[in-house]
């Protein structure tokens, strides 16, 4: 039985620490005395969510993701904010009889008693990650009391009668709302009577606010005091940064002006600090390609690569792997720009190219350093690429990224940095080519069925539908939920080409990139197209979606 294990051995029950991990964290907790799963999240074993998954397992409760949850100000009325924020707890849902409450402590007894009285309803507890259980009940909790949305529209009617605005606190009420809705990106865009307010969220641009044009000007002037940019400089672009705190939570933004013929325009690239997103189970791969993954990123030596564009999820890809290797018993160094996240057991090093610390010097010291792995955090040139390609042949596991639209498209990719076809045979392991799809959201998705020559005509190939025999697909509808979008949250496709023998053989005697794709796929690869479509038929995306993303 699950509820008599202990925690320890139901993380490993569940693939996410090992036996070596575990007596790791029991020696530390001797020097450093603290609850068992705090330990292992101090030492990176594990991520709060995966905790989160054994507690579920071990007292036979459901597991929810945060994410996908908007609970209505009735239900959180239920629940002083103090209360929830106190026991870490947040009200999700409630009907007549039964109200539901995320918490990671399921054995609170007296707080199960409280909460049956003050809401004269069932409880019902479902399992959440303890950081994000505290993160969304400040959001949700900030929202009921000061809903961002009317004080921005109060703000709006204020300008337009005239009236002293308080620009910070308007800049504030955006970042806000951006942090709030999972935006990654914000666009503030001048046209020629206002100016709109765009956040990318799930990898697209949504319209938001319009706002007068009038505060514009200071809404700019604002954004490059914080970013120690030159306010009078208004003609060329400009690059900046600053920090942000919001509800006890930081978070860095890349700021980037450019003048246009209404005025400047401002992106801001915010990043959070969620280490628990570097989960090989949670960027959706199938379970044989995350086999493959684990595999690749345990060999004693070679090259893996992770290839797409910008924004397609490598970095996280190559964390999530990163977490796989035994740093107990290999030595990993990485080169990063920037460390954004901090692992325990890895040196990791930042890119200064001021200082003369770029990507080749740093090879060049991990080599001195008795490395076993090394993960350069992007190939941008031949120098570069050659000395990781060295490194990888030499005895040494090198893990890197590259910009090229497919796996297969590596190949001319590091012939055009100079690397000869045999290098780049011999030291090649795989290449993970991948791209970021929106899921539907699971509130308000709907059901269709199709035949298979319906499947078939909209480009499925069989062997993918021989999978999933049923044949069902989803249509995105909208709700409160996703912001009436029909999605919510991202998930990886991937294709990896893998460099056996055969691969090997037919890159060193210069085979065109048609020919290797041709045997890759006789011997079982999927294109990121094809592991899009048995995304649809397993109800996560919707065929549209794959078409957007993939052509």
């Amino acid at each position: 039985m699950s509820q008599n294990k202990p925690i320890g051995q139901l993380l490993e029950e569940l693939g996410f620490i090992t036996k070596e991990q575990i007596e790791v964290a029991l020696d530390v907790q001797k020097a450093n005395p603290k609850f068992f799963g705090e330990t292992l999240q101090d030492l990176d074993f594990v991520t709060s969510g995966e905790i989160a998954e054994a507690i579920a397992k071990q007292s036979n409760l459901e597991f929810i993701n945060l994410e996908n949850v908007v609970p209505c100000a009735e239900v959180l009325k239920l629940i002083p904010q103090n209360v929830a924020r106190t026991k870490n707890i947040l009200p999700i849902s409630m009907d007549e009889y039964n109200l539901v409450v995320a918490t990671q402590d399921v054995n609170d007894l007296i707080l199960l008693d409280y909460l049956r009285k003050i809401s004269k309803k069932n409880i019902k507890f479902v399992v959440g990650d303890k950081s994000s259980i505290a993160r969304h009940t400040e959001i949700f909790y900030y929202q009921l009391h000061n809903p961002i949305e009317l004080e921005i529209q109060e703000i709006i009617k204020q300008t337009l009668a005239n009236r002293e605005i308080d620009i910070p606190l308007l800049v504030n009420l955006l970042l806000n709302n951006a942090v709030k809705d999972r935006a990654t990106d914000i666009h503030i865009s001048p046209d020629s009577s206002v100016t709109h307010v765009f956040y990318r969220i799930d990898g697209v641009l949504q319209h938001f606010y319009s706002l007068p044009l009038q505060l514009h000007t200071q809404v700019i002037a604002r954004i490059k005091i914080l970013s120690n940019l030159d306010i009078s400089e208004q003609r060329k672009p400009q690059d900046g940064a600053f920090s942000y705190e919001f509800l006890n939570e930081t978070f860095d933004l890349r700021v980037s002006t450019l003048p246009t013929n209404h005025g400047e325009n401002i992106v801001m690239r915010l990043l959070g600090k969620n280490s628990a997103l570097f989960s090989l189970k949670h960027l959706g791969l199938t379970d044989q390609n995350s086999a493959k993954i684990e595999k690749y990123f345990t060999k004693p030596y070679g090259i893996v690569l992770i290839v797409g564009p910008t924004g397609s999820g490598k970095t996280t890809t190559l964390y999530s792997a990163l977490r796989k290797i035994n740093s107990l018993k290999k030595n990993v160094l990485t080169i990063e720009d920037p460390i954004e996240y901090k692992f325990s057991f890895i040196k990791q090093t930042q890119l200064n190219e001021k200082a003369g610390y770029n990507f080749q010097s740093a090879i060049r010291a991990f080599m001195r350093q008795d490395p076993d792995v090394m993960l350069v955090g992007e190939i941008r040139d031949t120098q570069t690429a050659e000395l990781a390609v060295r490194a990888s042949i030499t005895g040494h596991l090198v893990l890197s990224t590259l910009h090229t639209n497919d796996a297969v498209g590596t190949i001319p990719r590091l012939n055009d940095l100079g690397i000869q076809p045999y290098l780049i045979g011999s030291g090649l392991l795989a290449v993970i080519a991948q791209r970021l799809i929106r899921k539907l959201c699971k509130s308000c998705k709907k059901e269709t069925t199709q035949t298979v020559e319906e499947l078939q005509s909209l480009g499925i190939p069989r062997r993918v539908l021989d999978l999933h025999p049923d044949y069902t697909l989803f249509d995105p509808v909208g709700c409160i939920h996703c912001r009436q979008t029909g999605y919510s949250g991202r998930q990886a496709i991937v294709e990896i080409l893998e460099v056996d023998e055969d691969i090997e053989t037919m890159i060193t005697n210069k085979a065109n990139t048609q020919e290797i794709l041709k045997v890759a796929h006789q011997k079982g690869m999927f294109s990121m197209k094809e592991d899009g479509y048995v995304k649809a038929l397993l109800g996560i995306t919707n065929i549209e979606e794959i078409f957007r993303v993939v052509n």
